[in-house]
């Protein structure tokens, strides 16, 4: 009986000093592969729904959260920045970012993603821009 309560005291305290809840948001670094694997399938996905006639690449990555949800789920915030490519020739995602300021149309977006990478399934469930 005494155990019970130890663990039930340990978890506690350790939920509390991760400064996250159990199962909640927490800042990941922006290097982070899985994360990084999450936003190239957000920024491909965006570019295959856009009627834009160049795709768009990230600029900056200003923030990326994690959550523990049956997989994980990763949302992440991004500059995007218009690219001189034609969509037709950048199927391989190799075209670099728009030096001319006036043509590169930047924006902010957030992607919500989630991976269950165990199932090799990932889907983006949400992508706000503006």
């Amino acid at each position: 009986m005494m155990w019970k309560i130890v663990f039930a005291t340990l978890a506690a305290v350790l939920a509390v000093g991760s400064g996250t809840a159990l199962g909640g948001l927490r800042d990941i670094d922006v290097n982070d592969a899985d994360a990084r694997d999450a936003l190239n399938f957000a920024v491909d996905q965006h570019n295959k729904r856009s009627n834009a006639l160049c795709p768009h690449q990230v600029e900056e990555v200003e923030r990326v959260q994690s959550q523990v949800v049956a997989g994980m789920k990763y949302i992440i915030t991004v500059r995007m920045v218009r690219t001189p490519c034609r969509k037709v020739c950048a199927s391989d995602g190799a075209c670099a970012i728009q030096e001319d300021a006036a043509k590169a149309q930047i924006f902010q977006c957030e992607f919500t993603v989630w991976s269950r990478p165990w199932l090799q399934e990932i889907s983006l469930l949400e992508e706000k821009c503006s």
